[in-house]
């Protein structure tokens, strides 16, 4: 085999010249772009649903409201002595 020869057998193309119709590589695109967007659409979804999770403005709800559930307490228990009086106290100690 002579180096011309082996030269012209690397440089022929084999296969890789095939000529994909548009359309194919159309649909390759459409289906590339809609399995990626349905797999990582609940993935979005789910971070924006609980998007104060992750900026810390879950702190402040839940600091408002245990505030909240405090004041509610408290109002309870004073509209409770308003009608009930106080609290009986029972001398345990024998």
């Amino acid at each position: 085999m002579s180096n011309a020869s082996f030269n012209s057998f690397f440089n022929n193309s084999f296969g890789l010249n095939v000529k994909i119709p548009d359309r194919t590589l159309k649909q390759l695109g459409k289906t590339a772009s809609e399995t990626a967007s349905g797999v990582l659409a609940p993935l979005f979804n789910y971070l924006e649903d609980n998007e104060t999770v992750f900026n810390g403005d879950i702190a402040k709800e839940t600091i408002k409201f245990y505030d909240a559930s405090f004041n509610i307490g408290a109002k309870m228990r004073e509209e409770d002595i308003k009608m009930n009086g106080e609290t009986p106290k029972f001398d345990t100690r024998f």
